[in-house]
C-alpha cells in the first residue's frame, strides 16, 4: 500500500518523488533490459480474471479502491460501486479473450503462425515495445484500462497521471500485478504522478518510448509531439463530441425524453460519448422551442435522481460565459435559454444547425437538423464526431445511420445507451490493440515443414498451484461447475468404460481445440496441398469425432470427402477409388472392417497411402497387414485427445505407435506413479494426469483420464523433428488391467501374444463372465484370421503365466477362445469404438 511520500508505482514497488527522478534518469537502460523479457498473454488473462473476481466478491481491493475514490468527493458511493463492477466485468477472462480475438484475430496474437498451410509464411502481432500512456484527469478508469490494453499487446507500460488525480490507477494496477504468482506481470507496469509541466521528467520517458497513447485536446497533443522524438508513434485519443438525433415522432415520447435527460446528467457529460447537442428533425423554430420545454420538464424530474457534481472554478466560469452570451443572443429572437431554478442544468435552444460544444455539467444544446442536411452540416466537424444516439422508427434507422456515419460519426447508439460499450469495441473508430502493436512476418523454407507455429519450438514452463489430489473419475470431472453462459456445445464423452456423460464447451474453446487438432494432423504428415482425405469417423448421437475432424480438415484447407463410418462398406470403397482418395481418417476398428470386407477393391486400388486414426490403436500386426496387403505407407495418430479436455497429443514423422508430443499450448502433463500422486522417475510407467492451461467452461485440475504411459527421453529435450514439446508413450488404459479369478490379467498381454505367436492382425476382445461357481474370461477374436480356437487356448496357457496359474494351478478361473464374425464384436453405441474389456459379471 502507498503512503503520502510514496505515490508512484514502479514495477511493483512504491517509491517517492526523489527515487522517481533518479530512476527516470536511467530509464533507457531499464527499457533495454525489459525488452529482452517476454510477457505471456496467458499471464495477463489469468491475473485480470482473478482481480475481477476479487472486485466482484468485494474483497479488500474493492474496499481500497472505493475508499480511494470516495476521498475525491467527485462521485457518489453508488457511482463508484457501479464503476468498479464494470471494471470487474471488463477483466473477466472471457471478455479479455473476446477483445483479443475481435481486435487481433486470436486469443494468442503474439504467436507467429502460418497464415495458411500451403506455404511457409508466418505472421504475428508484436508489441510496439515501451508504451507511454498520458491519461485524462477527468476519467479515472481510462489510464489503467489503457495499460491493460498495453499488457494484452505485450508492451512495457508507463502511465503518467496528474498529481491532482487520485491514486486509483496505481492501486488498481498494483493489485493486478499481485494477481500474478510468477511476479512477472508487475515488471511491465510503471505508474507515476507527473505534472505536464515537468519536461525534465517527461522528455527522458518520451525519448525511450516506441509509442505514446495520449488523451487530450489539440494543444495537449501538440505539446506531447514537441517533446517526443519524430520516430515515436503517437496514438491520439482526442476530445470528441457526441450528440442525439430525434425524429418528430420520437420527440413526443415521454420515456425517450426521460432517457435523454438521464444521458445529459450521467457523469456530468464528462464522457466523450455523453450528448452535448440534441438535434430535432425539423426546421420549425416553434417545434424546437416546444421540444426544449418538454426536455426541461424531463430534466426537472430526473436531475435530482443523480447526485450532482459541482464544476470547478474554470468550468463554472465557462458555463456562465456561454449562458450569458446565449441570453444576449435570445434578444434577436433566434435563441432561448431555459435554466433550472437552482442552476443545476440548462438548455440552449438555437436555430443555427452548426454543431457546438457544450460547457458540460448538464448543459445541452437543442438545434434543428432536417435529415436531408445531416452530411452537409456535420461533415466539417467529422474529426470530432463520436457517438450519435438515434431515436426513430426501425424503418428509418438504416438511412439515418448511414448519413451520420458518412458525416464522420463512429458509433451509433440508442438513447439511454450512449456511454455503454462491449468487449473489443473500436475506440474512436479504430482498435486500440492494433495501434499498440506492429504486424510482423517471417518467411521460411523447407525447414519449417510440418511446423504450424513457433510455440512448437519452445518449452512451456510448468504450472504452479497448491497441491490437489488427482481426479480419478469422470463423475468428479463432470461435477466441476460449468458457466451456463459459456456452455454452447455438448458432446458425449465415454461409453467404452462406463455410462456416457456430456462434456460442455464454448464455441471459442471448440475452435481453439480444432486449430490445435489441425496443426497436429499437419505435424503428422498430412499434406493440405496434395492429399485427398475421406473422413470415416463416427457421427451423430452427440459424438464429436466426425464433426471435429471435418472442422480440422476445413481449417487445413484440405480436400475432403465427409463420408462418416457408413455401414455400406462396398459403397465407401467404391467412392475411395472413384475419387482417388489417398488418406483415410477414422477408428481402427472401422478401417480394419473396411479393408477386410472390401479387400478385393482396395487391394486392387492400392491408392490409400495414409491412415490417421483416433480413439483406438493399431497393433504392429495390423500395421503390417495394411502395409503388406494394401501398401499403406503412413499409419499415424490423427490426435490423442479426450472429449472432456480436448486435444492432448499429436504425432510427428519421428513418433510412431503410441508415442506423442504433448499439446503443450493447451495441456500440462504429469505422469504419476501407479499407486500414489507422486511423479515417476525417468521412463517409469505411470498414470497420465492432465491440467488444461487455458481454463474456460470446465475448470479441472489434475484430471486422470484413465491412460498409462511413460516419458520419452529425447536428447536435450528436443525431438528429431525440432519440436521442444515433450514426448510420451501411450501404453493403454488403466482399465486394460482387470481382476478376475483372484488374479490380474492385462488386455495388452493378450494382444502381444496374439501378435507374437500368430501374427494376428484382427481385433480382440475380452469378456469377463460368471459361470456358475467360477468366473470365466473369454477371448474373442475374428474368424477371418482362421485361427484354431483350441490351439490358441493352449498357446495362451503356455505363455501367459498369470493366466496359467489361475486356470491350471489354482483352478479359480475358466478360459476359452471364441472366433466370431467381425460384426459380432461389442462396440460403443456412439463412436463404434471396440470395447476391449467387457465385464458381464453380476455385481
Amino acid at each position: 500500500m502507498e503512503n503520502m511520500n510514496k505515490q508512484h508505482l514502479w514495477q511493483g514497488e512504491w517509491i517517492g518523488d526523489q527515487e522517481l527522478a533518479s530512476r527516470i534518469g536511467d530509464i533507457q537502460s531499464l527499457v533495454a533490459r525489459q525488452m529482452a523479457c517476454e510477457l505471456d498473454i496467458e499471464t495477463v488473462l489469468a491475473a485480470g480474471d482473478l482481480l475481477g473476481k476479487n472486485i466482484r466478491e468485494k474483497s479488500a481491493i474493492f474496499t481500497e479502491l472505493k475508499n480511494c475514490l470516495s476521498g475525491t468527493d467527485q462521485f457518489t458511493s453508488d457511482e463508484i460501486g457501479l464503476a468498479l463492477l464494470e471494471i470487474a466485468d471488463v477483466l473477466r477472462r472471457e471478455n479479455l479473450e473476446k477483445k483479443l480475438i475481435r481486435e487481433l484475430g486470436s486469443s494468442n496474437p503474439l504467436l507467429a503462425c502460418r497464415t495458411q498451410f500451403d506455404d511457409a509464411i508466418f505472421e504475428a502481432w508484436a508489441p510496439l515495445g515501451f508504451l507511454v500512456h498520458i491519461s485524462p484527469q477527468n476519467a479515472f478508469t481510462v489510464g489503467p484500462m489503457s495499460v491493460l490494453e498495453g499488457l494484452l499487446s505485450g508492451n512495457f507500460n508507463f502511465l503518467k497521471t496528474s498529481p491532482q488525480e487520485s491514486s486509483f490507477p496505481q492501486i488498481l494496477l498494483h493489485a493486478l500485478g499481485k494477481c500474478d504468482p510468477s511476479a512477472q506481470l508487475e515488471k511491465f507496469i510503471i505508474v507515476a504522478k507527473i505534472s505536464s509541466k515537468r519536461k525534465d521528467l517527461l522528455e527522458p520517458v518520451f525519448a525511450g518510448a516506441d509509442g505514446i497513447a495520449a488523451w487530450g485536446g489539440e494543444e495537449s497533443i501538440q505539446s506531447i509531439r514537441a517533446m517526443a522524438p519524430a520516430s515515436v508513434r503517437i496514438v491520439e485519443w482526442g476530445h470528441k463530441i457526441s450528440l442525439a438525433f430525434l425524429s418528430m415522432e420520437a420527440a413526443q415520447d415521454p420515456h425517450t425524453l426521460k432517457q435523454l435527460a438521464m444521458e445529459c446528467c450521467l457523469m456530468e457529460q464528462q464522457a466523450c460519448s455523453s450528448p452535448q447537442c440534441v438535434y430535432l428533425d425539423t426546421s420549425d423554430w416553434n417545434e424546437l422551442q416546444r421540444f426544449g420545454e418538454r426536455l426541461a420538464d424531463a430534466l426537472t424530474l430526473v436531475a435530482h435522481e443523480l447526485p450532482r457534481q459541482l464544476p470547478d472554478t474554470a468550468s463554472a466560469g465557462e458555463i456562465a460565459l456561454v449562458s450569458e452570451c446565449h441570453r444576449l443572443e435570445s434578444c434577436l429572437g433566434n435563441a432561448r435559454l431555459i435554466e433550472a431554478p437552482d442552476g443545476g442544468w440548462r438548455i440552449y435552444i438555437d436555430d443555427h444547425a452548426a454543431l457546438a460544444a457544450s460547457p458540460l455539467y448538464r448543459s445541452i444544446w437543442v438545434k434543428p437538423l432536417p435529415r436531408t442536411d445531416i452530411i452537409r452540416v456535420l461533415r466539417p466537424m467529422r474529426n470530432y464526431l463520436q457517438t450519435v444516439a438515434i431515436c426513430c422508427k426501425l424503418s428509418e434507422m438504416h438511412p439515418l445511420s448511414r448519413s451520420f456515419l458518412r458525416a464522420g460519426a463512429i458509433r451509433i447508439r440508442r438513447i439511454g445507451e450512449m456511454t455503454g460499450g462491449y468487449p473489443g469495441e473500436p475506440h474512436d473508430g479504430v482498435y486500440a490493440l492494433q495501434r499498440y502493436c506492429r504486424r510482423v512476418s517471417l518467411q521460411l523454407a523447407h525447414e519449417a515443414q510440418g511446423i504450424s507455429n513457433f510455440d512448437e519450438l519452445r518449452k512451456f514452463p510448468p504450472l504452479q498451484w497448491d497441491p490437489v489430489p488427482a481426479m480419478t473419475a469422470k463423475e468428479q470431472f463432470q461435477s466441476v461447475p460449468a458457466d451456463p453462459a459459456q456452455a454452447h456445445l455438448f458432446f458425449k464423452s465415454g461409453g467404452s468404460t462406463g455410462e456416457p456423460k456430456l462434456s460442455t464447451f464454448s464455441y471459442q474453446q471448440y475452435h481453439e481445440h480444432i486449430r490445435l487438432g489441425a496443426e497436429g494432423l499437419y505435424a503428422a504428415g498430412f499434406d493440405p496441398l496434395g492429399d485427398r482425405a475421406m473422413n470415416l469417423f463416427f457421427g451423430g448421437g452427440l459424438y464429436g469425432g466426425f464433426i471435429s475432424f471435418f472442422s480440422a480438415l476445413e481449417q487445413l484447407g484440405a480436400i475432403q470427402f465427409p463420408m462418416a463410418a457408413h455401414g455400406d462398406t462396398r459403397m465407401v470403397a467404391q467412392e475411395i477409388v472413384k475419387n482417388k482418395v489417398n488418406v483415410l481418417l477414422g477408428m481402427p476398428s472401422y478401417i480394419l472392417q473396411l479393408f477386410e470386407k472390401e479387400a478385393d477393391i482396395l487391394s486392387a486400388y492400392r491408392g490409400v497411402k495414409k491412415i490417421y486414426y483416433g480413439g483406438e490403436h493399431f497393433s504392429p500386426a495390423q500395421r503390417h497387414y495394411l502395409h503388406q496387403s494394401f501398401q499403406v505407407d503412413v499409419i499415424r495418430s490423427a490426435a490423442y485427445g479426450s472429449v472432456d479436455i480436448g486435444p492432448i497429443g499429436f504425432q510427428c514423422e519421428h513418433s510412431d505407435g503410441g508415442v506423442h508430443h504433448l499439446q503443450q499450448q493447451l495441456q500440462y502433463l504429469e505422469i504419476l506413479k501407479m499407486d500414489e500422486d507422486r511423479a515417476v522417475q525417468g521412463e517409469e510407467v505411470g498414470r497420465l494426469v492432465f491440467t488444461p492451461r487455458m481454463l474456460s467452461v470446465n475448470k479441472p485440475l489434475r484430471y486422470e483420464i484413465g491412460d498409462v504411459g511413460h516419458w520419452i527421453a529425447d536428447p536435450d529435450g528436443i525431438c528429431a523433428c525440432g519440436r521442444a514439446a515433450p514426448r510420451f508413450r501411450l501404453l493403454g488404459r488403466t482399465g486394460d488391467i482387470c481382476r478376475i479369478g483372484s488374479t490380474f490379467l492385462n488386455y495388452q498381454e493378450f494382444i502381444r501374444i496374439l501378435a507374437t505367436h500368430f501374427a494376428y492382425a484382427g481385433e480382440a476382445q475380452l469378456i469377463l463372465a460368471q459361470a456358475e461357481i467360477k468366473e470365466k474370461v473369454i477371448l474373442v477374436i475374428s474368424d477371418s484370421e482362421r485361427l484354431p480356437a483350441l490351439r490358441c487356448r493352449e498357446i495362451f496357457l503356455e505363455n501367459y503365466l498369470d493366466l496359467q496359474e489361475a486356470v491350471l494351478t489354482d483352478e479359480t478361473l475358466l478360459f476359452e477362445v471364441q472366433a466370431v464374425g467381425i460384426d459380432e464384436f461389442h462396440r460403443t453405441a456412439g463412436s463404434g469404438k471396440l470395447i476391449r474389456v467387457l465385464d458381464r459379471r453380476a455385481r
